[in-house]
């Protein structure tokens, strides 16, 4: 088996423990005793340190995790920037009140349209 992959993740404790890693492995697409063609392996394998347990995919289940992981980076991406252009406007906008009076911050104030209201019951008088 080839190591194609091999991402280490070290603990707090440093030089004293050992760190934790994920590995992929892979085995090439060979030929069977009997000269039929057979697909490539992969293994998957977490090691704590202290045990170590393998997981292995067919081709099928590669390319499942392979598009679900894309799925989720793009996602993961989206969202990212989503919170990124909120703080941004955030930021702006709270930079943008310091520098305002608050004469010019009821211009900028949306309007509520009187149908919003409609299903308000009129106060009562004391």
């Amino acid at each position: 088996m080839k190591r194609v992959l091999r991402i280490p993740r070290f603990s707090k404790e440093g030089r004293e423990g050992k760190p934790k890693t994920l590995e992929l492995l892979m085995d090439s697409p060979t030929t069977n005793d009997k000269g039929f063609p057979q697909e490539a392996k992969l293994l998957l394998v977490i090691d704590d340190g202290k045990n170590r347990v393998g997981f292995q995919l067919n081709t099928a289940e590669a390319a499942l995790l392979y598009q679900r992981l894309w799925y989720v980076l793009n996602e993961t991406a989206k969202e990212y920037i989503q919170v990124e252009e909120k703080t941004r406007k955030n930021y702006q906008s709270t930079k943008k009140g310091r520098e305002t009076t608050d004469y010019e911050m009821d211009d900028q104030r949306e309007e509520i349209p009187p149908e919003y209201f409609d299903d308000i019951p009129p106060e009562e008088p004391q």
